[in-house]
């Protein structure tokens, strides 16, 4: 696992406003899930590989949001997560005093 979308895997929350009004965007999944019927099943990388778009070469997540207020939907770029920053986002682990159960 070399880069991973946050939001794709519930690490975050898709926080993203409509450029046009300001108003809070619904999350309507990645661009590549509209691809084709089998498109949601491929792999993510493999889908980056003809897009049109830099986002594998710069390790992004397009996301497709929509504007409730203004009836539109915006392309949204989400900076994927390198195992690195995945481990520094991490809770240290768990390490019970003495006595102490973890459950």
């Amino acid at each position: 696992m070399d880069h991973l979308c946050p939001v794709c895997n519930g690490l975050m929350p898709y926080q993203e406003a409509c450029p046009r009004c300001g108003r809070p965007l619904d999350d309507a999944g990645r661009l590549y899930d509209y691809y084709g019927d089998y498109s949601p099943y491929l792999e993510i990388d493999d889908s980056k590989l003809n897009n049109g778009f830099p986002d594998r070469l710069h390790h992004h997540c397009l996301h497709v949001g929509w504007c409730p207020a203004c009836r539109q939907e915006h392309l949204s770029v989400i900076e994927e997560w390198s195992s690195q920053a995945l481990q520094d986002q991490s809770p240290p682990p768990f390490t019970p005093d003495a006595g102490e159960s973890p459950w």
